[in-house]
């Protein structure tokens, strides 16, 4: 075998086994095998090629070197040889015969490789299996050994359809209890479901009554019924033969037929226009027919018919029974047909609002229903006494003895009410009354109310400029959280850091001093101090790094004081040259050291003309700037991308080494700091 020849196998191999494809490139595959066909030391080779392949972790690469080992399987014997003297190895890589090394992801190409190794394994065994005996051991071996059925579409394993039936199991166990749990349910719903469409039923007739004109005929026959006429036969012949004389007279007497009815012709033609729906309007009589009706309306939308739906949904997937199916999808089509019902009459509907009671004096007799009439206590006097009200806090009435003395003093200025219509009821009336007593008394809400409307505008009237400082600096003023130090301001605490220990702890034998009073110099210095810190206010940054970048462009980072990318933020022109000298020149001294660090014959402008000229990639477009790395085999599903899930990206921030000795030392410090405030209480030292 030339070299070129094994270059060009091992490059075949290469590119067919990472192409990421399922099917395999028949122009590549009939030069791998035109190949082969020169000699038996190009199988060796493209037989080491092909299980090197099989080694690597990656699915999709197992799979084409598989179907590569397939088709030169059935074509070479000394492939099959090479093969099944390595059978055993050949089925852990393929087949998954070792737990403890399973198939590579993606899983989903694992699972293909493996029902697919099986297939082609029965096969093998039923083409070549009396010719080669490690073939049809290794096929015994998966058959009676790890129990893997042939005949299954899936090409399980024991312990997976184990999981599968175990994973079935629980799923009936899961379905059987939400069956029983939705026909109980329905049993409990169905009565109350059934007076729902009754009572909507009901409420329909009210609104649009079905008049059957049988039932019209039969009131109409009773009671003619009631009086039954007996006439013979000679009778009911001479009353027919005179009506056949009336009618035949009636054409010929048309002048009688004008003079008594006044129409002058026997026919007419009549158009009605008759509305091709039913429009049902609100009135103050049907009015609670319908508020009725948009209950039963909103009770069945957002309750019973989604009750329903969702069990016909249980019973649908589980396989219940067909009666409790049938009742259901019943149920389902009643409820739908009475809101078909409801949706046909096209009410008219008025506009609610909803009602809220205020204290006012005017209103309708419709809200003087909401008020409940409640019975005066005994004894219970609604006007205070003059010699009372200051007590109270009310101003005194203005028809005792004080009144002039009032007028001296300048009234508030109140805002004039405009001139109120006269009462429309006897119940409004009443209701003044009783909102007016409500003011004279001083228990109520109105009366406070009243008093508060008074005393704002007298104060806020005339505020000094002492009193406008001084909230002033109360506005600005810190807070504090009140403590132990304000509530023992100015004086001395009386068991300020005082500890009575006891010096036996025995149940009966004590000495004589059990008690002993020991002072705590910490507690009692936190008892007298306090911890305020003063962190200040946040400032946001406004200026930008504006350092020049290599695109032309200006670097917009906001960092306060130092760029990751270009040190230390200084101020900058809009061209992005330094404003100060200082720093011109210190960028001008890093510019000159890097180009002496950097060889003359790596200038990029150099190395593209000399690319130019000779065609050859000399990597001058990665001299400024760093490239992403470059994949080896893009047509390959990347296996990062693939476990770069949510999961696992929190695993790296929550779990890695820094954050857990960070959290770690957070609960240090807590739990230290509760050992030194509460370490000298029992319920504490406990924990």
């Amino acid at each position: 075998m030339e070299l070129s020849q094994r270059d060009r196998l091992s490059q075949l191999v290469e590119e067919l086994t990472t192409s990421g494809q399922p099917q395999l490139n028949q122009e590549k595959m009939k030069e791998v095998k035109k190949l082969c066909k020169v000699s038996n030391d190009c199988i060796d080779h493209v037989y080491h090629s092909v299980m090197s392949q099989l080694n690597q972790e990656h699915a999709e690469i197992r799979l084409s070197a598989f179907q590569i080992a397939s088709e030169l399987f059935s074509r070479s014997h000394h492939f099959r040889t090479l093969i099944v003297d390595n059978f055993q190895e050949f089925l852990e890589l393929t087949v998954e015969t070792d737990s403890e090394q399973p198939l590579p992801p993606p899983k989903e190409v694992a699972r293909k490789l493996r029902s697919l190794a099986i297939q082609t394994i029965q096969s093998w065994q039923a083409s070549y299996g009396s010719a080669y005996k490690k073939l049809a051991l290794g096929y015994h071996f998966l058959k009676q050994v790890k129990k893997v059925d042939f005949q299954d579409a899936e090409a399980r394993t024991v312990a997976e359809r184990r999981r599968e039936e175990e994973r079935q199991r629980k799923m009936q166990r899961i379905y059987k209890e939400r069956v029983e749990a939705a026909a109980k349910d329905m049993e409990e719903s169905y009565e109350e479901i059934e007076a729902t469409l009754t009572e909507m039923e009901s409420c329909m007739k009210l609104l649009f009554p079905q008049f059957d004109l049988t039932a019209v005929q039969a009131a109409n026959s009773s009671p003619s019924n009631s009086q039954p006429e007996k006439r013979s036969e000679g009778e009911e012949r001479r009353g027919s033969s005179e009506e056949e004389e009336e009618e035949d007279e009636e054409p010929l007497d048309e002048g009688s037929f004008i003079r008594n009815s006044g129409l002058i012709s026997h026919s007419y033609s009549l158009d009605l226009n008759l509305s091709p729906g039913l429009h049902v309007k609100e009135t103050e009589d049907n009015e609670p027919v319908v508020s009725t009706v948009i209950d039963l309306h909103r009770l069945i939308t957002t309750k019973h018919l989604p009750a329903v739906q969702g069990w016909i949904q249980v019973f649908t997937k589980s396989g219940a029974e067909q009666q409790l199916l049938r009742r259901a999808l019943d149920l389902k089509k009643s409820l739908e047909a009475a809101l078909q019902k409801q949706e046909e009459l096209h009410i008219d509907y008025k506009t609610r609002t909803r009602k809220v009671l205020k204290a006012s004096s005017d209103g309708d007799d419709d809200d003087d229903d909401d008020f409940d009439e409640v019975p005066e206590k005994e004894g219970y006097e609604p006007h205070i006494p003059e010699h009372l009200r200051a007590e109270y806090g009310l101003d005194p009435s203005p028809s005792t003895s004080t009144a002039p003395v009032a007028q001296k003093k300048p009234p508030a200025k109140r805002p004039v009410a405009p001139p109120r219509p006269p009462p429309p009821s006897s119940s409004s009336s009443r209701r003044l009354k009783r909102l007016l007593e409500e003011e004279q008394d001083p228990t109520s809400v109105v009366a406070t109310l009243r008093l508060l409307k008074q005393k704002i505008p007298l104060d806020s009237s005339g505020p000094s400029s002492s009193q406008s400082g001084s909230d002033q600096k109360a506005a600005h003023a810190p807070v504090v959280p009140f403590g132990l130090d304000l509530y023992y301001w100015g004086q001395e605490q009386p068991n300020a850091g005082k500890i009575i220990k006891s010096a036996s702890q025995h149940q009966f034998w004590v000495p004589i001093n059990t008690e002993e009073e020991v002072e705590n110099e910490e507690m009692a210095a936190e008892s007298r101090s306090r911890y305020i810190s003063f962190p200040g206010t946040f400032t946001p940054v406004s200026h930008f790094c504006r350092a020049p970048l290599g695109n032309g462009k200006l670097c917009q980072r906001q960092d306060r004081l130092k760029c990751p990318f270009h040190g230390r933020i200084i101020p900058r022109d809009q061209e992005g040259r330094p404003c100060s000298q200082e720093d011109r020149l210190r960028e001008e001294q890093e510019e000159r050291r890097r180009r002496e660090q950097q060889p003359d014959w790596h200038d990029a402008e150099l190395m593209r003309d000399i690319e130019a000229a000779t065609g050859e990639d000399l990597g001058s477009s990665r001299v400024r700037g760093k490239k992403g790395k470059k994949k080896k085999y893009p047509n390959l599903s990347d296996l990062k991308q693939s476990t770069n899930t949510a999961r696992s990206r929190l695993e790296k921030k929550v779990l890695n080494k820094s954050s857990l000795r960070r959290v770690a030392e957070v609960m240090n410090k807590v739990d230290k700091r509760k050992h030194d405030k509460f370490s000298n209480q029992f319920n504490y030292s406990l924990k």
